[in-house]
């Protein structure tokens, strides 16, 4: 199984790399720089021979998900997904996020222009590891998760990758859009707006996908009511995993000693676990999660879970209330309460505000 998390957008290291200096980010930006310069154009890759059928039927529901994505939800014009890399790998990168062992405090990396983020991102496995061993000795609870795509927030033009060629339509699409929302609307900050810019892409991402496969195939058809499906799993997976996490929260705020709270936490986890299994027939439609260890999360698994999904029912109001549905409109809203002082500052607050009004 591939990352739960169907897209995480990265730093943009290698756009950074370019601009300036840091150790991290110049590694890590020379190395992706070195993946883009095998980068082959989908116009030049769809002509020869030699491509793959896989990997041109990548290039072509990649290339209509990107005109859908530009001409029915506005997205920002860039070079993103023109072209592909071909990589003997199952992931573009492992990315390391870790919170604090009885709280949902989030360990932050500072980087230049983009400010803090709750995440870092290596196109190196090991070193990968290194780092989650590193915070794992500091006493946090971490997690080395592979990823499959990053924006570089337009800076330069983000590939395709090879292994993509597995993934469904609905897949593909979403992560086009994801990464295309990105590139649109991103808001430089902290802890709650980089929750914002998680949340916004995943929402735009999904709901952009299924809007894709209807306007494809036909709101009834069986690709649309095979992607909700799937969406509907992939919610109800998300949500058990924040229901643990507001357990968890409740132990961790209250006035027990750090040993009593660390026998809770191991306590609830393990009777969250026995509940998922028990009940995994009767929530979900598919196999796709029936694998997963429950009893194996931790905070730092739990809060990426709060972070990308995080309140998925503002998103959904929010564009039902406020822009009648349509999902272009929200994203112009988007960008335009990006552009305020109150939107930079709480971006989510002023969505808020915005539907407080219109009752």
């Amino acid at each position: 199984m591939r990352s739960l998390v169907p897209v995480a957008a990265l730093l943009g290291a290698a756009a950074l790399a370019l601009l300036l200096s840091s150790c991290y980010v110049a590694e890590q930006g020379a190395r992706y720089l070195a993946l883009r310069s095998k980068a082959v154009g989908a116009e030049k890759a769809l002509s020869d021979p030699a491509t793959s059928e896989a990997t041109r039927d990548l290039l072509r529901r990649a290339g209509e998900a990107r005109q859908f994505a530009l001409g029915e939800l506005g997205l920002r014009e860039t070079r993103n997904y023109t072209s592909v890399v071909t990589l003997d790998a199952d992931r573009l990168a492992t990315v390391v996020q870790a919170c604090a062992e009885l709280s949902f405090d989030r360990y932050l990396w500072p980087y230049p222009v983009v400010g803090k983020l709750p995440y870092r991102g290596y196109f190196d496995p090991a070193e990968a590891r290194a780092e989650a061993e590193r915070l794992e000795k500091l006493g946090y609870d971490v997690i080395a998760r592979p990823v499959d795509a990053f924006s570089t927030l337009g800076f330069l033009a983000d590939p395709l990758f090879s292994f993509m060629s597995a993934y469904d339509e609905a897949e593909v699409a979403d992560l086009v859009i994801h990464e295309m929302t990105h590139a649109t609307v991103f808001l430089k900050g902290g802890p709650e707006v980089g929750q914002f810019n998680e949340e916004f892409a995943t929402f735009v991402g999904r709901e952009g996908a299924l809007r894709y496969l209807a306007r494809k195939y036909g709101a009834l058809s069986p690709e649309v009511a095979a992607a909700r499906v799937a969406r509907k799993d992939a919610e109800a997976f998300s949500a058990f995993l924040r229901a643990t996490a507001a357990e968890l929260e409740a132990v961790y705020a209250s006035e027990a000693e750090p040993s009593a709270k660390r026998l809770r936490k191991a306590e609830v986890i393990a009777a969250r676990a026995e509940e998922f299994r028990k009940g995994y027939d009767a929530s979900f439609a598919a196999d796709r999660y029936r694998g997963f260890d429950m009893s194996k999360v931790n905070n730092a698994w739990l809060d990426l879970y709060r972070l990308y999904e995080g309140e998925p029912e503002l998103y959904a109001e929010y564009c039902g209330k406020a822009c009648g549905g349509d999902l272009r409109r929200m994203i112009e809203a988007m960008s335009r309460i990006a552009s305020t002082k109150a939107g930079r500052a709480d971006p989510k607050a002023a969505m808020r505000a915005e539907l407080a009004a219109l009752k």
